[in-house]
Formats: C-alpha cells, structure tokens, sequence
C-alpha cells in the first residue's frame, strides 16, 4: 500500500487529496479502516491534519465513521453505481451531440493520442482509468459547453474510482479499448448517431463490469 508524502503546506487539503486520492486508484480498497497513525506515518505528517481530512472525506462520500468501531474507506453500491452511470449516459450523448459538428482534426488527432497512450497502460490499473477519463473529458472540453464539461470533470473521481473496480471483471482493460476504439472511429468519420451508440455501449459495459465485480 503506497500513499505519497504531502508537503508541508495546507496539510489538511494535501492529506484529504492524498487519502481521496488512495481510495480512487483502491490502494486504500472498499471497506478497509483507516487508522491516524498509519496515514499520518505514510504520507510523512503528524496526526492532526489526518484526522482534519476525515470530515471532508466523509462529506464527500469516500469514508464513513461507525461510533465504537472507527472510519472506513465507504464500499461502492448498485445505487451508487446507477447514480452515476445515469448521469454519464446523459452527459455523454450530449457531448456527443456537441462535440461532432466542431470537433477539428487536430483534435481528434490529440484523442488519437490519448487512446495510444491508453493501450500502452495495460498493466497498471489506475493510469490505465486516469486516461480512460481523461479521453472522455478531452471530448466534454472540445464541445463548447464549459458547464458540461465542468460537470464531466465533477464526476471524474467517481468515474476513476469506479471505472478501476470495473477493470477486476475479466478482459474489461481489453473490452474498453476496443469500445474506445469503436467510438473514435465514429468520431474520426463525424457520424452522430453511430458515435452516441458507441458512448452507450461503452458505458452499459462499463456498469456491467463494475456491477459483476461487485
């Protein structure tokens, strides 16, 4: 289990951002405890700003504290994944629907990019979904919608630390690229209808996954 060391400013905000940061990417996994000491010694401060952290972890949903039994990592549930497969299926189609009639070559090039570097980080689960999101939020930002993207970048950490538990169902990294692959070749070719289907798709796979790991 690996946390990086925070500086030595805004200890609070760093050790929020540190911990978040560690239950995303599950190197602090669904369901595991969280003990002071421990954070406080991995990410190299004292004890104060860690148990600071704890009521904005809370606030946002990444732990929950039982009286009498301490704070752990919260665990993902069904609803919770609902939640937001319904909000990504709905801001999705729209970037979609955006993003075709504007989208320059040079910015499908820099898609184009992205998936490359995708298929190279097979092997290491949270960059591999660091990518993934970051592919989806390069389309939001090209759609000229600033508050969509806003909205976008919003649900990345849930996307992140979903999309991860997704990649524990059997061939899922394999599924996604050729997903990805499908859905920007409908955007290389400007095709509306094809591409929305193929976010829908992805996205309907990327729920069944996440769901069948569970």
């Amino acid at each position: 289990m690996e946390i990086r060391k925070v500086k030595q400013t805004s200890l609070k905000q760093q050790a929020f951002e540190s911990i978040k940061n560690a239950i995303i990417d599950h190197s602090l996994p669904p369901g595991h405890i969280l003990y002071e000491r421990q954070l406080s010694e991995m990410l190299g401060i004292s004890r104060t700003p860690v148990r600071e952290s704890i009521p904005l972890l809370e606030m946002e949903g990444w732990v929950i504290s039982v009286p009498r039994k301490g704070t752990f990592v919260s665990n993902i549930s069904k609803k919770d994944v609902e939640e937001v497969i319904q909000l990504r299926l709905a801001l999705e189609t729209l970037v979609i629907e955006l993003v075709l009639p504007v989208i320059t070559n040079r910015e499908i090039e820099m898609l184009e990019e992205i998936f490359e570097s995708q298929t190279q980080l097979k092997h290491n689960k949270s960059d591999f979904i660091k990518t993934d999101t970051d592919f989806h939020i390069h389309l939001a930002e090209k759609s000229g919608n600033k508050r969509l993207a806003q909205l976008m970048r919003t649900l990345g950490d849930q996307l992140r630390w979903f999309g991860i538990q997704a990649l524990y169902s059997p061939n899922r990294i394999e599924q996604t690229l050729k997903e990805h692959a499908a859905l920007l070749e409908a955007i290389k070719n400007r095709d509306i209808e094809y591409a929305k289907q193929a976010a829908i798709n992805h996205i309907s796979s990327t729920y069944k996954a996440i769901i069948n790991s569970l």
